[in-house]
């Protein structure tokens, strides 16, 4: 049990220090949106933006519609930096 705790501990400190990198890389060097990826829904194209962003200050992440909008509308992530 002690060895799971620990490696639970490990990890946590880990993904803290890379969201704090994550979080100062983009005031850095901030110049347009890009295009990340598409999503078929609003809430998974929200979902990839807080599990691959979420350490980013959120005006430099988007979920915005591609296109006009339409029943089969699919979704885009866009970043800033």
């Amino acid at each position: 049990m002690k060895t799971v705790t620990r490696a639970l501990k490990a990890s946590l400190c880990a993904l803290a220090a890379g969201g704090a990198l994550l979080a100062a890389a983009p005031a850095a060097s901030a110049e347009s949106w890009h295009w990340i990826s598409r999503h078929d829904t609003w809430v998974g194209c929200h979902t990839m933006a807080v599990v691959d962003f979420g350490g980013w200050p959120s005006e430099r992440v988007k979920c915005e519609i591609e296109g006009t909008w339409s029943p089969w509308q699919t979704y885009a992530l866009y970043v800033y930096y």
